[in-house]
């Protein structure tokens, strides 16, 4: 569903071959209160995953970037589910949005758009 070649080829450089399991505190719920999420991507280096979770945010906005403690220098209650801004309809615009996308943007990309106006009467993409 990534039609720009050179953005799917840089995302597809960052999957893992398996997704693996994890989980974080909600800020925005019960004190204490856990989910857990898939890490589909990673770029260590840089301190950030993309992951899918469906609760939270999701199931509207399912797919996020989370940062990581790879440097070592992050509060344990930075490392949670994050913000809003965090977490996106697809996981396109999660890899963009996380700043992992060097390249350029088109003004007419669909990025924002509902799944609705976006693939027209299809379904809204599974993960």
């Amino acid at each position: 569903m990534v039609s720009d070649a050179g953005r799917r080829e840089a995302l597809r450089a960052l999957l893992l071959a398996e997704p693996r399991r994890e989980e974080r505190e909600w800020d925005y719920g019960d004190p204490g209160e856990r989910f857990q999420y898939w890490v589909v991507a990673e770029a260590p280096e840089r301190g950030i995953i993309l992951v899918y979770c469906k609760q939270g945010f999701g199931p509207e906005f399912p797919w996020g970037f989370l940062f990581t403690d790879a440097a070592g220098q992050l509060e344990a209650e930075e490392l949670t589910l994050g913000m809003d801004a965090q977490w996106n309809w697809y996981l396109e615009e999660a890899f963009v949005r996380s700043g992992l996308w060097p390249g350029r943007l088109g003004l007419d990309e669909p990025l924002q758009l509902p799944p609705e106006e976006r693939f027209g009467r299809r379904l809204r993409p599974e993960a």
